[in-house]
């Protein structure tokens, strides 16, 4: 760290410095009534001013400066000892800049300089008379700008440490950032949650039988969440309990239909495996529980890169997060605001129109106008809207928003269990379902949209049915729902589209649920999967 690193501080902590000495020192020297020290404290005050400016300046070294300031506050000094040694306390003031600004070396340097300075001018002038008093004066003003000195070197060396320690922690930030846009670009299929979730079930079922094998995760609020897994399992009735109970305990549990197990890294529990025995299997004969402790220390490596990839992830969704609220933010700021603008000059053009046919076609315009305004509404009410609340409350609200707008009766059914789909793939489920009900509200000219949303996680579907005209040729330029499938692509999920007589049914399945699930709706097998490309958008 140079000098001049602190100077907005510094400049602040030596300038009132000054200023305090000179506020201390101006009634003892008004009292003394003596010119010649009134003038050489008028010069002292000046050549403070100067070196306040001077520290501002920053071409101008403190080194140099400091040691120019202590010869003449010294020489000013030492010219006012012959009538009054009422200057004598200015000395403190030069030692302790010096150390604030080079520390314990530049404290000797400008002490040695301020004793030679005063040594010359006494030995010069033979009205100076150094009585016992006045030596003693000198001596005491002296130490105090030693220690004053040794003060500021002290906060010197503390701001040069902290300096340290913050470059170090912005050097470590920048490794791990590197390190993770490394891992972006050229690792992410080895960070992918429910591929190492797949690999530690099938590592799982090579030394137990297992079925319906699933990885659940805990939220830090204390949602539990599904990670993957291979199956459903009907014996196990409710997986929720078995995961608090191994989350609470740190132990296998073991019972007579079920196992379950904690993945554990020296950080705490990762992830809980849970499973049903598969069917004859009889869990003394196997010493199921001795084999389920010993599977918990053999998976201590799958469960780090686990951990990994479960950072990783929460990485991703925290900064894909901000960049939504950010393009939100400058969507509703920027266009949404130049596009009401915009509304109004059509507005104002409208009221002074020459001719009917000029005043239909900024009817027309007009018209076209609020329906981009009501598209980038939607846009930035799905940039906003946060899955935070969980996968059924999204879509709820949505639908609230989609029924306020339009006028068409959206009927939302839910039927979710206590455990919670990771936040990409609620994510990635609530954007299909919201570019559904937008086609819904924009191609099929229907009364009422219904969806279903049924979560076991990590399995769930999500299903959009209305009674409009159903689905028509695709266009050159569609893509709504050939994102909705890239997305259910990038989730492992399945997506059928189709007609549901009336209307359309849009169908996204992600593993095969458990029981008690809402029956999934019939998708003719002559429309479903492939006319994804006969879509209305």
């Amino acid at each position: 760290m140079t000098l001049r690193a602190p100077a907005n501080s510094l400049l602040t902590i030596t300038a009132g410095a000054r200023l305090f000495a000179l506020i201390v020192l101006a009634p003892l020297i008004a009292f003394t009534r003596d010119y010649p020290t009134i003038l050489s404290a008028i010069l002292m005050a000046a050549v403070w001013t100067g070196a306040t400016f001077a520290g501002g300046l920053p071409r101008i070294q403190p080194g140099p400066a400091v040691l120019v300031e202590a010869g003449l506050v010294s020489l000013l000094v030492g010219m006012s000892l012959e009538s009054t040694g009422v200057l004598i306390p200015a000395l403190v003031i030069p030692p302790f800049i010096a150390g604030t600004y080079q520390g314990a070396r530049g404290l000797a340097r400008v002490l040695g300089l301020e004793c030679l300075v005063l040594l010359v001018v006494v030995s010069a002038d033979p009205a100076v008379r150094l009585a016992p008093d006045l030596l003693a004066l000198l001596f005491t003003w002296l130490m105090a700008g030693l220690g004053f000195g040794l003060i500021g070197a002290v906060v010197r060396s503390a701001r040069l440490e902290l300096g340290d320690s913050t470059r170090s922690s912005y050097r470590d930030a920048r490794a791990l950032l590197t390190q993770l846009l490394q891992l972006s670009d050229g690792l992410i299929g080895g960070l992918d949650p429910v591929s190492i979730a797949n690999h530690i079930v099938d590592l799982a079922r090579e030394e137990i039988p297992l079925s319906g094998a699933m990885l659940h995760g805990r939220h830090p609020d204390g949602t539990v969440t599904g990670i993957g897994g291979d199956g459903s399992a009907p014996e196990l009735a409710d997986r929720e309990t078995l995961v608090d109970q191994v989350f609470s305990t740190g132990e296998p549990v073991v019972e007579r239909h079920a196992v379950a197990l904690p993945l554990m890294t020296d950080a705490g529990i990762v992830a809980v495996l849970t499973a049903g025995l598969a069917p004859g299997v009889d869990p003394g004969a196997l010493r199921v529980d001795e084999t389920a402790r010993s599977l918990v220390q053999s998976l201590a490596t799958e469960s780090l890169k686990l951990d990994t990839a479960l950072v990783f992830a929460a990485v991703r969704q925290s900064a894909t997060t901000e960049e939504r609220q950010r393009l939100a933010r400058e969507m509703h700021d920027g266009v949404a605001q130049d596009l009401a603008s915009f509304g109004y000059l059509i507005d104002d053009a409208l009221a002074s129109a020459e001719s009917p046919a000029q005043a239909t076609r900024l009817r027309e315009l007009r018209t076209e106008l609020s329906s981009v305004v009501t598209e980038l509404r939607r846009s930035v009410f799905s940039l906003r809207n946060e899955n935070g609340r969980g996968l059924g409350e999204s879509i709820t609200d949505l639908a609230r928003h989609i029924e306020a707008r339009t006028g068409i009766v959206v009927e939302v059914l839910r039927d979710e269990s206590r455990s919670r789909l990771r936040p990409e793939v609620e994510s990635e489920l609530l954007r299909i379902a919201q570019e559904a009900m937008n086609n819904s509200v924009k191609h099929a000219h229907g009364s009422w949209i219904r969806v279903t949303c049924t979560v076991r996680a990590p399995q769930a579907r999500v299903t959009v049915q209305d009674d409009g005209v159903g689905l028509r040729p695709s266009r050159d330029d569609s893509h709504g729902l050939r994102i909705m499938r890239e997305r259910a692509r990038r989730i492992g999920a399945d997506i059928e589209v189709g007609d549901s007589n009336p209307g359309t049914l849009v169908m996204v399945t992600l593993g095969p649920l458990e029981g008690g699930a809402l029956s999934a709706p019939h998708i003719p097998s002559s429309t479903s999967a492939t006319s994804l490309e006969g879509s209305r958008t």
